[in-house]
């Protein structure tokens, strides 16, 4: 696997490090073993000058975008500058997405993490596709991209060759994903062994605070938070009206006030997005999907999902893995 990084001003250092160090030992292991190492790597700037991070330390880079090379995929780190600098930064955001756009047609690898989802963004490359960011950026990216199918609950997304991840510390996840497309999941398991890193499927839900969401809409993010929690107990509108502290007839009227449908489509949208996450990243049955979503009955919950994104839960997975592939 070859694999370029794209360091831009104010880019998070961790990154470029920590992908250099990983794949590092992992060549490293491999040649223990007999095998030849299987990984290489370049840092990329605008220029090929070297860049300042977003915590002040020089990037060394080893050329230019522009400079013919040969690479599998690109990583593009999230970046530490405010929004005052990046409105300075643009016209370099627009040179990077256009030469993005162009890496992509040529059939490579595309992955960003954190805020750097927001360079894909503003390039077209998320336009009607499923991206995940993390969880206190999804507000904005909303807001400043609204076509894009935004995986709430989601750590990491794959669609048409276009890898997203969530936090500042989901490069991680991200390397372990181009790896996984590029070189195999045997290959990408061995990486993640020898580094001890944790490839559990996990969900964004469980980092968001209450403060925070309840700072964003006091009823819909507390009753947000009481449906993703729910765990395998289904949730019902008296339930959820219980433990809002409200009668059910006021909790269709608040609803029916904030999002012009009863708190029951609700239930059922919040459910159907967290089993959406799960037939894109586990290769658990849909049997097994369905509880963890909330649903006691297989059909009711296929009955569900079929009238939310208009196919069955097996050919939404289907589709999500010729799309990966």
């Amino acid at each position: 696997m070859k694999l370029a990084i794209l360091a831009l001003e104010g880019c998070m250092h961790s990154a470029i490090a920590g992908v250099a160090d990983v794949l590092s030992l992992a060549n490293h292991v491999m040649q223990q073993s007999g095998a030849a190492p299987r990984f290489s790597w370049q840092t990329l700037s605008l220029d090929g000058r070297d860049v300042r991070a977003g915590g002040g330390r020089m990037v060394a880079v080893d050329g230019a975008i522009g400079r013919r090379g040969r690479f599998d995929a690109i990583l593009v780190p999230g970046n530490l500058v405010d929004h005052v600098t990046a409105a300075r930064l643009q016209p370099q955001y627009a040179r990077a997405g256009a030469w993005l756009r162009r890496q992509h047609a040529n059939g490579r690898l595309i992955g960003a993490f954190c805020s750097g989802v927001f360079l894909l963004a503003g390039s077209g490359l998320l336009d009607n596709r499923r991206a995940t960011i993390t969880w206190w950026l999804q507000g904005e990216l909303r807001q400043r991209h609204p076509t894009i199918d935004l995986a709430a609950d989601a750590v990491i997304t794959v669609a048409d060759r276009i890898v997203c991840a969530a936090g500042p510390m989901s490069w991680v996840d991200l390397l372990l994903r181009l790896i996984e497309m590029v070189d195999g999941k045997e290959i990408a398991k061995l990486c993640a062994d020898y580094v001890v890193i944790d490839t559990a499927q996990r969900s964004q839900s469980i980092f968001m605070p209450v403060g925070y969401l309840l700072s964003q809409d006091p009823l819909l993010t507390k009753a947000d938070l009481l449906v993703r929690r729910t765990g395998k107990s289904p949730m019902t509108v008296k339930r959820l009206a219980g433990a809002l502290g409200l009668s059910e007839r006021t909790l269709n009227r608040k609803f029916q006030e904030l999002t012009h449908e009863p708190p029951q489509a609700f239930i059922t949208r919040r459910r159907v997005e967290h089993a959406r996450t799960l037939l894109e990243t586990t290769t658990q049955p849909v049997k097994t999907i369905a509880r963890a979503a909330g649903y006691e009955d297989e059909s009711s919950f296929r009955k569900a999902f079929r009238k939310l994104t208009l196919m069955s839960p097996q050919a939404y997975r289907a589709r999500r893995m010729e799309r990966t592939a």
